[in-house]
């Protein structure tokens, strides 16, 4: 118990912007933060700045100061957590048991049988309800050894792959196209896109994603650490204020700079990484899921766009994961830099581009049938990919099975 997650740390009320729960302290926190970190430096040269911060965030939450290795363990949790969308995060009861469990494990606490049996209940819980994203957060503290890992891995990957696959509409009544929400023109204002992206969510409970910063939160904490060495800002700011799944109309900032910030190579990474996903998948479930299509558009979007040849992807793909043990995710990071990296790196989307595929994308998104779409969270940066980099789905409504956030 409790294994990659230590390993990895030990080494290493709602606003506009939609305050998360761990946001909620870290505002609470972030004026006195230097003030801090300067007097703890002074009795101790060695201590690191983000062990002051998880010890302040735990004392902020209510709990004495504790084992220093817990309260990073936990700061790992929370901000983890607090990438997912807010409809998809851990909420503060959920995150109590979790606390509990890691305190009383360092603790040596007599009831750690008892608290594991209440986060293997929840883990349980998510797996069934197919929160995945939460139930991976969880699964970590189990993750003693590699072997468990992958195995962790490789259930929450087929059960995923197989809810996309049977994803299907949840509503009483359509919306969109012939709805309650009107289509929108291919020469929408922000304005005019904003309320449709609302209408959506208020009509139908499907809720659009960029991954972003909150831009007056960067500046909160830039200026709070300003006095500090700018090796330490560095350091601090590559986790806090934490880059979030943000909904459409949660930020005041312009949609297309918030579409521009989102654009990093990262997502493009991403994006090229689901679609490996779910080949790989009908690859493995050959001729039992009516999906074959997707294979045969793959192969060609991946020559088409980056020159790679997927006869030469799968076999590697395969042959890490299977005969050499390794997780899925580490493959699919080797298989992508080894196989796309090259043509990743040499594309250039213009501002003009990225406009015109943003709008692409939002004609595309305004003429689905939503009675084939269910309520959720989607990621529109997937969709603007998809207007550059074209893909052919034999059915539109696929795309949202691809690019759903569970």
């Amino acid at each position: 118990m409790l294994g990659r997650l230590v390993e990895k740390m030990k080494g290493g009320g709602k606003c506009v912007s939609g305050a998360s729960y761990l946001g909620g302290y870290l505002d609470r926190v972030c004026s006195r933060y230097a003030g801090r970190y300067l007097s703890m430096k002074a009795q101790n040269e060695d201590t690191d700045a983000l062990d002051i911060l998880a010890q302040m965030l735990i004392s902020e939450m209510g709990t004495e100061e504790v084992d220093t290795s817990a309260a990073r363990a936990f700061l790992s949790i929370l901000i983890e957590n607090d990438h997912l969308p807010m409809q998809c995060q851990l909420n503060e009861s959920e995150l109590g048991t979790l606390r509990d469990l890691l305190l009383g494990y360092f603790s040596g606490a007599a009831n750690i049988n008892d608290k594991g049996a209440q986060v293997l209940s929840l883990i349980e819980r998510k797996f069934g309800n197919g929160d995945f994203s939460q139930a991976k957060i969880l699964l970590q503290i189990f993750e003693t050894n590699e072997e468990t890992r992958q195995n962790n891995e490789r259930n929450l990957y087929y059960e995923e792959m197989i809810i996309r696959l049977d994803m299907g509409p949840t509503r009483p009544k359509a919306v969109g196209s012939g709805g309650a929400v009107p289509k929108l023109s291919s020469t929408a204002s922000e304005e005019e896109a904003v309320r449709y992206f609302q209408g959506l969510v208020n009509e139908g409970g499907i809720r659009f994603y960029l991954y972003l910063r909150d831009l007056e939160e960067v500046s909160r904490w830039q200026n709070a650490l300003s006095s500090l060495h700018a090796g330490v800002q560095e350091y601090l700011l590559d986790y806090i204020p934490v880059i979030r799944w943000r909904m459409i109309g949660m930020l005041e900032e312009p949609l297309m700079a918030q579409i521009g910030r989102h654009m990093t190579f990262e997502m493009l990474r991403r994006h090229v990484q689901s679609k490996l996903r779910m080949c790989y998948f009908l690859l493995l479930a050959s001729g039992c899921t009516g999906h074959e299509w997707f294979i045969f558009s793959f192969t060609e979007w991946s020559k088409k766009h980056f020159d790679v040849d997927v006869r030469e992807v799968f076999p590697v793909l395969h042959r890490s994961g299977v005969v050499e043990g390794m997780c899925l995710q580490e493959v699919l990071d080797i298989v992508t830099d080894r196989f796309y990296g090259n043509a990743m790196n040499r594309i250039v989307v213009r501002p003009d581009a990225l406009e015109e595929a943003y709008h692409s994308a939002l004609q595309t998104i305004s003429e689905s049938d939503f009675g084939q779409v269910p309520s959720g969270n989607y990621s529109l940066g997937d969709f603007i990919l998809d207007a550059l980099l074209p893909f052919d789905y034999a059915s539109p409504a696929f795309a949202y099975r691809l690019y759903a956030m569970m």
